[in-house]
């Protein structure tokens, strides 16, 4: 960006309104060196400086490029060469036109002008305005007229001064580009840059098959902050959230502001799973900051997973609508998006991604089965919390072992309860017990061989077996265990205070009569 004070454009340069890199030029005053201003300035050598948009009309032209083209009293913005030159002349410039395109570093000529005034022979050398990414983007014309104390200067010597004008104008069109790029209040990139990249993200995914993944990010009750704050307030909140998320999202993640409250954050080479952890260390991030002028702030995020057949608009609204739910679930969480199967939304509508919260409607009544439902909740978020905090590979395989050990203790358990109670679909639920302890397995053996994420055993585990089951299969044998209801709620309870008293005095659990 501008590293100078804003200063005018001088009077002989013409301009075209609907063109933003000439905006950026003169109402920005984003030109950082006074020599490139001395070779737009009007009259200063009676060297001519121009440059032209690859449609070959004029985007800025000096007085002195005006009067060596023969253009008269009218100016050069939005006119090409071809208004002016006879043909004989504009073919010669043509070709000039054609090496740059074609990738030469300059191009010259020496041709008669004004075309109206033969005998005064001109330099004419067209140099490459490339766009960061080294893609030409325009070209740059300067013209040097040599009189007879002029033709005198030694071709290199000009030559050289010339390749360091095309440098400096190569500064100020990276320094343009950065301008253009970049929301002026939160130095993130703005909706533009980032729509250039999500189309070049999506052309990597139909053409890799590489995951990409977006989370959207809306501050929450911010229309309350600048309500009561003031709308200053609500800016330094702004920017404050935007260093914040640079500073957390990881380097290959791209974040920008997409308007008002909302931020954008694209993620290259990323599952929904990893997305989702991702969002949930924000989000937490964000909770626990204290923000200039408000303290406590909260945040809301969707997340979606791109498809490979679907465009960006189709991407945005579900990542849109799982921000939506974020909201209306009462702020302050992450939502997922529906992956491409609508059979697997239960998945995730059931809790939250975020940490699993355990509810006094879960409980069966039967404590050992409760006993282990709680375990389970509790072993879900410690793998939750050593994936967010970075743990090393070590600690977080320790924590998956714990995970599924317990897992496969309370199957045992719960199938003991069930054949107590009498169940009579026990044998049904049993084999469902295999089959989820099986791909289990399956699951934390591609992630020690590299081939899952742990996001995705997290997935598997917290959800498909802890939370899915528990909140599904699990409660069909619920009913069965309160037959006896009068006589077993006594024993229960008399069970979970002799429990309670034997915790307190230090002494571990004996396993339970008749539930062995």
């Amino acid at each position: 960006m501008c590293q100078e004070p804003p200063c005018n454009a001088p009077s002989g340069v013409a301009l075209t309104a609907e063109t933003a890199f000439i905006d950026a030029l003169t109402a920005s005053g984003c030109i950082p060196t006074a020599g490139l201003w001395s070779w737009l300035a009007p009259g200063v050598t009676g060297i001519g400086f121009g440059i032209k948009g690859l449609d070959g009309r004029y985007r800025v032209a000096n007085q002195a490029l005006e009067r060596l083209l023969g253009s008269g009293s009218d100016h050069l913005a939005g006119r090409s060469e071809g208004d002016f030159l006879p043909p004989e002349l504009l073919a010669q410039a043509l070709r000039c036109d054609q090496c740059i395109v074609d990738g030469a570093p300059a191009a010259s000529l020496e041709l008669p002008l004004p075309a109206n005034r033969p005998g005064r022979r001109c330099l004419w050398l067209k140099l490459p305005v490339l766009a960061p990414d080294q893609t030409l983007q325009a070209i740059a014309s300067i013209i040097h007229e040599r009189g007879p104390a002029l033709a005198e200067v030694p071709t290199r010597e000009a030559l050289a001064s010339l390749r360091q004008a095309n440098r400096q104008l190569q500064r100020t069109v990276d320094e343009l580009e950065q301008v253009a790029s970049t929301d002026k209040l939160t130095g993130t990139w703005n909706r533009r840059r980032l729509e250039e990249c999500v189309r070049h993200e999506m052309d990597r995914l139909k053409r890799y098959q590489q995951p990409l993944s977006l989370l959207l990010l809306d501050i929450d009750l911010f229309k309350r902050i600048n309500d009561v704050h003031g709308h200053n307030t609500g800016d330094q909140v702004l920017q404050a959230l935007g260093s914040l998320l640079r500073s957390r999202l990881r380097g290959t993640d791209s974040l920008a502001r997409w308007g008002g409250e909302e931020f954008v954050v694209v993620c290259p080479n990323t599952r929904r799973e990893t997305a989702a952890l991702l969002a949930e260390r924000v989000r937490s991030e964000i909770a626990d900051s204290s923000f200039p002028g408000v303290g406590k702030v909260t945040a809301s995020l969707g997340v979606a997973e791109c498809r490979p057949e679907e465009t960006w608009e189709q991407w945005f609204a579900r990542a849109d609508q799982a921000l939506y739910r974020a909201k209306k679930g009462g702020r302050n969480q992450v939502q997922l998006a529906p992956e491409a199967h609508p059979a697997l939304i239960e998945e995730y509508v059931v809790a939250n991604f975020v940490q699993l919260v355990w509810r006094p409607t879960y409980e069966c009544g039967d404590e050992r089965v409760d006993r282990g439902h709680r375990q389970l909740f509790a072993d879900a978020n410690e793998l939750l919390s050593a994936i967010l905090s970075g743990q090393a590979a070590a600690s977080v395989d320790r924590v998956v072992d714990h995970l599924l050990a317990d897992v496969l203790q309370h199957f045992a358990d719960e199938e003991a309860v069930m054949a107590a109670a009498g169940f009579p679909g026990i044998e049904e639920h049993i084999l469902l017990h295999r089959q989820l302890i099986d791909q289990a397995q399956q699951v934390v053996a591609q992630y020690r061989a590299g081939d899952q994420s742990v996001g995705a055993v997290f997935q598997f585990l917290a959800y498909d077996v802890v939370t899915r089951h528990m909140l599904g299969a699990d409660r069909q044998f619920f009913p069965f265990l309160h037959a006896n209801d009068g006589l077993s709620s006594g024993i229960r309870g008399e069970r979970r205070r002799s429990e309670q008293r034997r915790q307190a005095d230090g002494q571990s659990t004996p396993p339970l009569a008749g539930q062995a």
